[in-house]
């Protein structure tokens, strides 16, 4: 047994001594011509699969950038490796001005190893924004003290800028794979200790964080399994199932692979489609799914742009469906009507029927603006009404594409949101997306960004809402804006049932919450038992899904009388969300005048 241990110990040694003869130092690298074959350099991993489709290595001496897709694939953050007969090159150079881009290790030869030692958290090596530059290109960084410019929520694919307290500004370029951009994180609004990988792109240095650690915050991950809710997803798919290059994605047969590659990953139980052009690109998209999927497509549209659903066989029954045919000849685009499912929801057990419209508002023209935001106002005004009148005592989402958003209209900052009637019928209408738009995340990716993709409920869906969200797609497919869609998918997550818990197995305490009186007129309060203790956080969700916060503290064990703001609200259908560490109980509030 000794005589095995000892020989696996001496081949250790052996190929680490192997493997650490002579390799090049990375700074020393980096001062050769682009194009030399590298014969060996040696280094620990700073990046691995965090931005896509490049790593990040560095020694004693700096940092460079790794571009090998099996590299990316093999490696932790951490892991020593030696990297053999790679060739030097540049990427992201301004044309005709070499050194303008990051310096990489790439090539078809490139051969690497993962060194059998012990994993080790690589160094941040502390410098200031005036010391970035092509000594740090390639390295792990760390910038003390500094602030964003921006505020709200971070999402991928977009560059922030921090100042240090000189004033000093940096690029901070936030890639769509990070768990940053995925959890759509807060930006900090204090000042914070930044630590990233330096990179380059055409002449302008820019720091990539790549984990949520890395800007001072915490990810809460989501372990509600999607057995238990109905999922539904909106997503706009830029005129999918043309053959005509000029409109969408060039690529055709990428943009169907691409769209079944994120529906495979989301898994949702209804997708809302808009801009399918033909019943047959349906087919070959909803057939080639994971799983048992059907579709529905709005056939009757006019337009040459429709909508459609793809809906999953197992939890969803269609019961009808058509065009909710309301206004003149002129609304909904000249005839692009709101498409209604109406279906059974069998999710953990429990079948409810509801109902969806999914829209695609009428575009703004660049002449035709002010004519289009009235056009869109009209449509959504006797939309309302139209509800009012057929589906008022039934559980409704409006989703799709509004062409417009919520806190105020593309056209003028100054107009208010086309959709108005439906915020202001609070009694009636909530929407899950506003808080998204409001914290400045964008799911129109295209030329303007702005939030378009919307989901409005009736009030009867908020106890049963878990949460909702941009989807990520750029974590895994790069160009995403010009090869999938120039909208990114929305998806609305909703329990069969109201929850107590919804973390599963988790160990914190629930809590025990008695309202009075309820319904609620100019005064109300939530008796709150905290068995243990813990983390209290204790809010009120407005029907348009903003959250009022109450309590946010670490008590111990009590019995907590939490008064509620009732005299400061409108009358509607509230929730009641309380957590104490990692376990949430919802209760559903009702405030009448």
């Amino acid at each position: 047994m000794k005589t095995l241990a000892t020989a696996n110990l001496l081949f250790v040694f052996a190929v680490c001594i192997g493997l650490a003869q002579d390799p090049m130092p990375i700074a020393e690298v980096k001062k050769l011509d682009f194009g030399t074959t590298i014969s060996k350099v040696a280094g620990r991993v700073t990046a691995s699969d965090q931005f896509r489709n490049i790593a990040f290595i560095q020694d004693e001496t700096a940092g460079i950038v790794i571009f090998n897709s099996a590299f990316i694939q093999a490696v932790e953050v951490g892991d020593s490796v030696v990297i053999e007969d790679a060739t030097l090159i540049e990427f992201g150079q301004t044309t005709g001005a070499p050194g303008t881009g990051y310096t990489e290790l790439a090539g078809t030869g490139l051969r690497f190893t993962v060194v059998p030692v012990e994993r080790e958290e690589p160094r941040a090596r502390t410098t200031t924004i005036p010391l970035i530059g092509e000594s740090t290109e390639g390295s792990l960084v760390r910038l003390r003290r500094v602030k964003f410019q921006e505020s709200g929520a971070f999402q991928g694919e977009v560059t922030y800028y921090i100042n240090d307290s000189f004033g000093n500004e940096m690029p901070v370029r936030l890639y769509g794979s990070t768990e940053i951009a995925i959890n759509a994180l807060e930006i900090p609004k204090d000042e914070v200790d930044l630590i990233g990988c330096v990179s380059q792109f055409r002449g302008a240095y820019q720091i990539l964080p790549r984990f949520a650690s890395d800007i001072g915050l915490s990810v809460e991950e989501d372990t509600v399994s999607r057995s238990r809710t109905l999922d539904i997803t909106t997503w706009n798919l830029e005129w999918y199932g043309s053959t005509d290059t000029t409109q969408g994605p060039r690529d055709k047969q990428r943009q169907r692979r691409s769209i079944r590659q994120v529906m495979d990953s989301t898994r949702a139980d209804v997708y809302a489609l808009q801009e399918v052009l033909t019943q047959e690109a349906l087919d070959a998209l909803s057939d080639s799914l994971q799983g048992s999927y059907a579709n529905l497509f709005a056939s009757a549209v006019p337009s040459t742009q429709k909508m459609a659903y793809i809906y999953n066989t197992e939890t969803i029954t269609p019961i009808t469906n058509g065009l909710a045919v309301n206004g003149g000849s002129q609304a909904w685009a000249g005839g692009r009507y709101p498409f209604r499912l109406t279906f059974d929801a069998t999710i953990d057990g429990i079948t409810r029927r509801m109902v969806i419209f999914n829209i695609h508002g009428k575009a703004t023209g660049d002449t035709t603006a002010q004519e289009d935001y009235q056009r869109r106002k009209a449509d959504a005004e006797t939309f309302h009404q139209y509800l009012a009148d057929f589906y008022s005592d039934t559980t409704a989402f409006v989703i799709g594409d509004y062409n417009d958003v919520l806190t105020k209209s593309v056209v003028d900052s100054t107009l208010p949101s086309p959709y108005k009637i439906f915020l202001d019928d609070v009694a009636r209408w909530w929407s899950p997306t506003l808080p998204l738009e409001e914290r400045g995340l964008k799911s129109y990716v295209g030329f303007s960004g702005q939030f378009l993709d919307h989901v409005l409920a009736t009030n009867d869906a908020a106890p049963f809402h878990h949460r909702t969200y941009l989807e990520s797609p750029q974590a895994y497919l790069s160009s995403y804006s010009s090869t999938v869609s120039d909208h990114l998918p929305v998806t609305s997550r909703y329990f069969a049932s109201p929850v107590t818990n919804v973390h599963e197995g988790a160990s914190a305490p629930t809590a025990l919450v008695r309202l009075a009186p309820n319904p609620m007129i100019d005064h109300g309060m939530a008796e709150i038992t905290v068995p243990d203790g813990g983390h209290v956080q204790v809010a009120l969700i407005t029907p348009m899904g903003q959250a009022l916060e109450l309590v946010n503290e670490v008590v111990p064990a009590q019995i907590r009388v939490v008064q509620l703001p009732v005299q400061d609200l409108a009358s509607g259908r509230y929730t009641l969300r309380v957590m104490i560490d990692r376990a949430i109980t919802t209760l559903p509030v009702m405030i009448t005048r």
